[in-house]
């Protein structure tokens, strides 16, 4: 047996050893507790959080126009405010002296852990605090973590304000299936705008999330109104709301999951990435369902025609903020490619510019709106462009060729202006990368170009802003300043006005007094893209028709096909009556009646509205002084030059004298011979069909119906009046030449390559 005195040693070591073990488990503990402390981070906890976020797009209104599953397949939307009844509904069921602890109520703690000694249903007694550290680390439910859970809170609760850690709870909370915070539930439970829940649906959000076993509301609908109702007549016992509010609270149903479409994907999809999950966009929700609903319909009805696809962009004129963004007719429409952007797809644009070379062509002194314009078949060095009517006019007002949307006037006015000018002022309005004008031409006018919906926007925009270019914008919040002035707001303004007068198709003919809008249409080579573009003071509104496989149809026309979708859309628009303000520099201009240039010489006067800031108008280069001696045309050199009278003639090119006289208009001209095909030192490429060699057809005016004598290489090739003939020539040099019976004449030389 141990004597007593090794008994009182042992003791005394046993005391030693727990008085060690208690020393050592407390510093555990609070090495423990440091550890935790040190490594748990608020900052962490809001990145991680932010990383399952779904992508969302915002309206205007912050309303939401598109979500996206997230990595783990979720509807996990974020909310930056918390509505107040939920708010109050949540700390009510969840944490009632959320305000007051300082992350743990140690009060619930103790009450709840006598509670699972006793043996009673097992209580957790967490605050919103620790569910936030909870809902971040996903752990298992044990005494450890939740040891973690209330050390983590504490310290939360010294990095964040209460507000704060409440957003983060609602934000991250389960919802049932893959529905995680509040903001999901509410867009898939009840698709309304969180601050118009009612008690009812916040009663029914703060009750979910802290019923695992009830969250499947098609099966367990009757258990959960039961916790949901209970909840309810907490708060109305506690005066938020009376009791008719708690009738009504009562009487509301439980909701069922909604499938939703996403609004404006397209724009979604460009503006949202990784890094960028949330965008409040300048969309209005209420537009854009109505345009996506009307771009559906339109081409359903196209498809029997052959024609699948359409891009719509509506922008509010001053804020150039986009309000409608419609990239293809249906996002879902996979067999029509419906997940392509229209909107910033590249496509022929037709005669969508020739707004914009009008505008500048008046601010250069090239035209007025009363300006007459040649429209005679002509070509332009091997370019010999016609109207999509195939008809000319011959002489005709610059107002009414841009109202007709003709292409010789045009093609001439930007030979004029210069096409490499007019190339690059463009670039420097839309920003495109390209750089070989050459590649395009006079041609450019007519559309060879490609460009995109948002860049023919862009430049109608910044006609609406009389002149003013700026960029445009999907974003609400984003500030936008003006880049550079297009052009003068003068020519801008008569630009407009011009576009007003434009004719329209059927009934929207007779709609102009409601719908005063200035629009031009454009439809591309081939037949793959019809275009609408216009503006009202308050709207600008672009549309495009045709088939993202580039597939041509013959159907497809700017006028008819774009127009009518134009114009079903503009009437869904309000205020589209609003005129433009004459512009405040304009001025009142003389200009020769006849051609409608500026007067100088002895002629009948108008007045035509011209900017005060553009170049002087030029003199007319379709009138002439002449001196006349007896019917004859004499200069200085004649004898009779001194008995001579003077005379203001038309002088038209001869191939315009040439066009006139075979349309049936009498016309005298001294010279009555001229080469109009190939022109002066052209280089021609022989082209091939499917069987030889295409022929040079060589076109001659003989306005006086004379015998000619054609000379090709000196060698006489022709005798007769044909105004025409078809050549098959090896490549090389060429000089031809013409001579009539009255020895009028002229020559050209030219390659064939």
């Amino acid at each position: 047996m141990l004597s007593h005195k090794a008994l009182n040693l042992n003791a005394l070591n046993l005391k030693k050893a727990l008085k060690i073990a208690l020393i050592v488990g407390f510093l555990a503990f609070f090495c423990g507790v440091f550890f935790v402390f040190v490594n748990f981070s608020a900052k962490d906890l809001q990145k991680g959080f932010e990383k399952r976020y779904s992508k969302v797009l915002f309206d205007k209104n912050e309303q939401i126009l598109s979500a996206f599953i997230n990595d783990s397949e979720q509807w996990h939307l974020e909310a930056h405010k918390v509505p107040q009844k939920l708010k109050i509904a949540a700390i009510e069921y969840e944490d009632k002296r959320f305000y007051s602890h300082f992350g743990v109520d140690f009060r619930a703690l103790f009450r709840a852990f006598l509670g699972n000694l006793r043996g009673d249903k097992r209580s957790g007694a967490s605050t919103i605090s620790m569910q936030v550290v909870k809902l971040y680390e996903q752990n298992e439910r044990t005494y450890l973590n939740k040891f973690g859970e209330i050390i983590k809170a504490l310290k939360l609760e010294f990095a964040l304000e209460k507000d704060e850690i409440l957003r983060l709870y609602l934000n991250n909370a389960p919802y049932g299936g893959n529905l995680v915070g509040f903001s999901s539930a509410i867009l898939f439970y009840f698709d309304k705008n969180p601050k118009d829940l009612s008690w009812s649906e916040a009663a029914l959000l703060a009750v979910l999330p802290n019923a695992p076993g009830l969250m499947n509301l098609e099966k367990n609908k009757i258990k959960l109104k039961a916790k949901r109702d209970a909840l309810l007549q907490k708060l109305c016992e506690k005066g938020y709301f009376d009791k008719d509010i708690l009738t009504l609270a009562l009487a509301e149903p439980l909701p069922s999951f909604k499938p939703r479409r996403n609004l404006a994907p397209h724009l979604a999809l460009r503006l949202l990435n990784d890094t960028q999950k949330q965008a409040v966009s300048s969309i209005d929700k209420n537009l854009q369902s109505k345009f996506e609903q009307k771009a559906k319909e339109f081409s359903a009805n196209l498809a029997r025609q052959g024609i699948a696809n359409v891009a719509v962009l509506l922008a509010d004129t001053k804020t150039r903020k986009v309000l409608a963004y419609v990239g293809s007719q249906d996002f879902y429409d996979e067999a029509n490619l419906g997940q392509v952007n229209g909107v910033v797809a590249k496509r022929s644009v037709g005669s969508t510019l020739k707004p914009i070379l009008f505008a500048l062509a008046i601010d250069d002194g090239l035209i007025c709106t009363n300006s007459l314009l040649l429209d005679v078949p002509t070509f332009f060095s091997n370019f010999s462009p016609q109207n999509a009517n195939k008809k000319y006019y011959g002489l005709i007002r610059a107002s009414e060729a841009l109202q007709k949307s003709l292409n010789v006037p045009f093609v001439s006015l930007l030979q004029s202006y210069g096409y490499e000018r007019f190339f690059y002022e463009i670039k420097d309005f839309v920003g495109f990368d390209d750089d070989d004008y050459s590649k395009y031409g006079l041609s450019f006018i007519l559309g060879t170009k490609e460009m995109s919906l948002e860049e023919l926007t862009k430049l109608y925009l910044g006609l609406a802003n009389y002149g003013e270019l700026a960029g445009i914008s999907y974003l609400r919040d984003e500030n936008l300043s003006v880049k550079a002035q297009m052009f003068s707001k003068g020519s801008a303004y008569l630009t407009l006005e011009t576009m007003r007068e434009l004719k329209r198709v059927g009934v929207e003919e007779f709609n102009q007094k409601d719908k005063i809008v200035s629009w031009k249409t454009g439809t591309s080579y081939g037949r793959k893209d019809a275009w609408a573009l216009g503006a009202t003071p308050r709207y600008t509104l672009g549309v495009w028709v045709g088939n993202f496989t580039g597939e041509a149809n013959a159907n497809l026309y700017g006028v008819s096909v774009a127009g009518e979708l134009f114009f079903e859309l503009l009437g869904l628009l309000d205020d589209t009556n609003e005129e433009f303000t004459p512009s405040d520099d304009l001025m009142t201009l003389k200009i020769d009646s006849a051609t409608g240039y500026r007067y100088d010489l002895p002629v009948n006067s108008s007045y035509a509205n011209y900017p005060k800031n553009a170049k002087a108008l030029r003199v007319s280069p379709y009138l002439k002084k002449v001196f006349e001696f007896e019917g004859a045309e004499v200069d200085s050199r004649d004898a009779n030059f001194k008995n001579a009278t003077a005379k203001i003639k038309l002088d038209l090119p001869l191939h315009a004298l040439a066009f006139l006289k075979e349309s049936g208009v009498k016309l005298d001209k001294s010279k009555s011979v001229k080469i109009i095909y190939p022109t002066k030192n052209l280089h021609i490429i022989a082209t091939r069909d499917l069987h030889a060699k295409n022929a040079l057809i060589v076109q001659v005016a003989n306005l006086r119906d004379e015998n000619l004598f054609w000379y090709l290489n000196k060698a006489l090739v022709y005798e007769g009046k044909d105004r025409s003939k078809e050549f098959h020539l090896k490549a090389g040099k060429y000089e031809l030449f013409i001579i009539s019976q009255s020895g009028q004449s002229d020559e050209v030389g030219f390659w064939v390559e």
